[in-house]
């Protein structure tokens, strides 16, 4: 007979700590404490692998919910090859979780025409991660007008006036340089993250007067979003604009301690300073980058170099 202090203790710790216990007590995680091994991102690559192996030895999987979370960890490992090999082994493209794991994992590989032939075949229900994820393929792929014919669908399904689908749209039309069918998105769906996809297809285009006009409605809808004033800024800085580019970016990031720029704002910023020559300036915003804790970024170093090499050429350069 089992003692009963000791069942005590299995009740326990199976109850607190996700433990179970096999003959022996021989100790092994529990399910759930698997899985969130592996939704782990902390994790490297190996690490990855080992904790998916882990969790496949517990057992098969049980529904398409926990290849989904699989196949996402080994997509942020860019394994997408493996991840979709996950799932349709266990037949999960066939669950609308199991197909957007699977769409996920083709945007990880920058597999887009994969994406959406595996949408076309799958016999799953389409919700709104499904309509996000294609629309972000067709931007992969610069297909903006598939990417309104997918907002045309998703609109028959209830799902277009959703924020993340109809910005993804937008961003298509943006990344396929079709800053009017961007434009037209922006005025019939005036959400947040519309407009600031909006601004981002005008950056695109070169087309900053536009921009400047959008980035306007946003605010004046009550709208602070740091990804549409980065974009304002950048195609400011684009359109040759740099002396109003340093000053958008001083009135909404610098004045207002609230709204944090990103990487992408302070990006927007150095473009305008190598616009202009201004290195000095360049090089208070990557200690500003630095003071903030932000990840170091290659490509705001290129740019603040670029600034300094274009001051050295108007000193260099003799007066006639």
């Amino acid at each position: 007979t089992t003692c009963p202090t000791h069942e005590w203790m299995r009740r326990t710790l199976t109850k607190w700590h996700g433990w179970s216990f096999k003959a022996g007590w021989q100790r092994s995680p529990s399910r759930p404490v698997l899985l969130a091994e592996v939704r782990d991102r902390s994790l490297r690559c190996g690490a990855v692998l080992d904790a998916v192996q882990r969790l496949l030895r517990d057992g098969p999987l049980q529904n398409a919910e926990e290849g989904a979370i699989c196949a996402a960890a080994l997509s942020r490992q860019r394994l997408w090859e493996e991840a979709l090999q996950l799932l349709v082994k266990n037949e999960f493209l066939k669950e609308t979780a199991g197909l957007n794991a699977g769409i996920n994992a083709c945007r990880a590989g920058f597999q887009w025409e994969l994406a959406l032939h595996l949408a076309a075949e799958a016999s799953a229900t389409w919700d709104a991660v499904t309509y996000s994820m294609l629309l972000a393929a067709c931007s992969r792929g610069s297909s903006w007008e598939l990417a309104l014919e997918f907002l045309r669908n998703a609109a028959h399904v209830g799902f277009a006036r959703l924020s993340h689908v109809s910005s993804a749209a937008a961003s298509a039309c943006g990344r396929a340089s079709a800053w009017a069918a961007a434009l037209a998105l922006a005025a019939r769906d005036r959400d947040e993250a519309v407009l600031a996809a909006a601004i981002d297809a005008c950056r695109r285009a070169q087309q900053w007067e536009a921009a400047l006009a959008l980035f306007g409605t946003l605010k004046s809808s009550g709208h602070r979003s740091a990804a549409g004033a980065g974009a304002a800024v950048s195609a400011l800085a684009h359109g040759s604009r740099w002396e109003e580019a340093l000053h958008l970016f001083e009135s909404e990031f610098q004045l207002q301690e609230a709204m944090n720029p990103g990487i992408r704002g302070f990006a927007a910023a150095l473009q305008a300073c190598a616009a202009g020559g201004h290195w000095q300036i360049a090089l208070s915003f990557l200690e500003e980058i630095e003071r903030r804790q932000l990840p170091p970024d290659k490509r705001c170093f290129d740019i603040a170099l670029s600034a300094y090499r274009k001051a050295r050429e108007k000193v260099s350069r003799p007066s006639l």
